[in-house]
This record gives structure tokens, C-alpha cells and sequence, in this order.
């Protein structure tokens, strides 16, 4: 019976680490492919507009825009939900990146933090985000 405990044990902090390399890695990736799109469109009037349904395949029914030194508890406010990854990102104490949140069914899909040397996000309406360039 132990024995079986101490495997399971393991096992199960086997998959949490292994999620949670997946999910670093699956944002960077993420990252990338928006300053990607970013590096790859010109200025016009010092805007950059960027489509997230084109951009992204994963599901999302909202996204949210946090800048720096936005608090957690306005993350959770916003977001209408507690999300425990939200104290990670450190969006409360940096400014050098805008957090995006991706939200599906009041729980969070993706994040990426977009450094802040590609510009700041700004809300055009309830789902549209522009780009300005630094």
C-alpha cells in the first residue's frame, strides 16, 4: 500500500511539472508568434492592428488586456474569476510587459506577456485591441 502511495505520488507531481513545462513552453510560443505578427507589419499612424481569431487556433471566448503594475485583485475583478496564476506573472509589481488573458468558459486558456519594447495594447471595443508603437 506504500509503495503504491509513494507511485502515485510521484506520478502525479510527474504530470504537474510536465504540464507546467508544457504550458511555459506553449506560451513562449505564443509570444513568439505575436511579436512575429507585430515585427512583420508597418507602423501606420503609429498603430499596429493584430487579429487574435486569425493569429491564434486555440479557443478562447474572451481576452483581456492588463498593464503594468495592474494588482491582482484587479486581474481577479476584471476576469470575473480567481485566477491562481495571476500572482506568477507578476503583472502587479513589472513594467515591462502588458499580460493578454485569454479566457474560455470563465477559466484561463493561454496568457502571453508582450514586452512593452513592442508597445503598449489598447482596447477599440469589447474584443479589438490595437498595437501602439514605442
Amino acid at each position: 500500500m506504500k509503495k503504491l502511495l509513494i507511485f502515485t505520488l510521484v506520478a502525479l507531481l510527474s504530470i504537474f511539472f510536465i504540464d507546467r513545462s508544457y504550458s511555459k513552453q506553449n506560451q513562449a510560443e505564443l509570444q513568439q508568434m505575436l511579436i512575429s505578427k507585430i515585427e512583420e507589419q508597418q507602423l501606420v499612424n503609429n498603430e499596429i492592428k493584430v487579429n487574435f481569431e486569425e493569429l491564434f487556433d486555440f479557443k478562447w471566448d474572451k481576452v483581456y488586456v492588463f498593464t503594468p503594475y495592474t494588482s491582482i485583485k484587479e486581474v481577479n475583478n476584471q476576469l470575473g474569476f480567481t485566477w491562481l496564476g495571476a500572482k506568477s506573472t507578476g503583472i502587479d509589481r513589472r513594467d515591462d510587459v502588458n499580460l493578454i488573458v485569454f479566457v474560455e468558459n470563465n477559466q484561463v486558456a493561454q496568457y502571453i506577456e508582450l514586452p512593452r519594447s513592442y508597445g503598449d495594447i489598447v482596447a477599440k471595443g469589447e474584443e479589438a485591441f490595437e498595437i501602439n508603437g514605442s
